[in-house]
């Protein structure tokens, strides 16, 4: 019996914290749902009638729209607002400046995990297709997973502060404009906050009760760690609330909003996606 996914002769996914069938089955789910979420909201900025044009845009017009309207001024216009408004957040950083540095702790903590999580990913494969490890032994993931180790935990120290902030911001601070206090915005608190805990005490299980200090096979883990309900609730949530619900968040408008810069010609307008 293998350890990991079997595909061909290669394996990967076998040094996983729970079993890989569950995280693979998440991950198909949390994708399926986050383009659908990604498609309904196309379909809701498709509804209005473009100046100029006879009918709604759609879906499908929208996205060509939006394509079209990004790269409309070159590709070095489009990069500027990518990384001033988008990266760094210029226009947040203008009008408040309490609220930039919890916007850009948030940001970059969620998109520098998301980052560590695709590469991670790309080095399961990588090692047993490109390299042509055996099943069995998965060096390079091992030493990619170690070596990205340090960034993760920054990172992840990013969007704890950030959220902090968020909730000092919300709770004390009268430059929060009342429209936002919203049972929206304390969904994504909720949800990152959960995220979070979880992260650190799945961490804190692994390494100083089950001194799992690296990945390896699953069959090395305690046979207590493996499966823990405490680390399988946070693989299981993160998939579930970071990737299926963030169409349908708060946390979208992060990444809409440069968006709507561009098609604004770098007018600001503020999304509430």
């Amino acid at each position: 019996m293998t350890e990991g996914l079997q595909i061909g002769s290669k394996e990967v996914f076998d040094t996983l914290f729970i079993d890989y069938r569950i995280m693979v089955s998440v991950a198909i789910i949390s994708i399926i749902i986050f383009l659908v979420g990604i498609y309904l909201q196309l379909v809701k900025w498709g509804q209005g009638v473009p100046e100029g044009a006879t009918k709604p845009l759609g879906a499908w017009g929208t996205l060509k729209m939006i394509i079209h309207k990004i790269f409309e001024k070159g590709i070095g216009a489009a990069l500027g607002v990518i990384i001033l408004d988008g990266l760094f957040q210029r226009r947040t950083w203008r009008r408040r400046k309490t609220e930039w540095v919890m916007h850009i702790l948030i940001f970059w903590g969620y998109f520098g995990l998301f980052i560590l999580t695709v590469a991670a990913a790309a080095a399961e494969f990588y090692g047993p297709f490109v390299k042509n490890e055996a099943s069995g032994n998965p060096q390079f993931f091992i030493a990619t997973f170690q070596a990205l180790k340090p960034f993760n935990l920054l990172f992840a120290a990013m969007l704890t502060l950030g959220i902090i902030i968020a909730i000092v911001r919300r709770l004390f601070f009268s430059d929060v404009p009342a429209a936002r206090f919203t049972s929206v915005d304390w969904i994504s608190i909720t949800g990152l906050g959960i995220v979070i805990i979880t992260g650190f005490l799945a961490y804190y299980l692994r390494i100083d009760v089950y001194q799992v200090y690296g990945r390896e096979l699953v069959s090395a883990y305690p046979v207590a760690f493996f499966n823990n309900p405490t680390v399988l609730f946070h693989e299981v949530f993160t998939l579930l609330f970071c990737v299926a619900y963030l169409p349908f968040s708060k946390l979208f408008h992060m990444f809409v909003t440069p968006l709507v810069i561009m098609i604004n010609k770098g007018g600001y307008v503020e999304v509430n996606a």
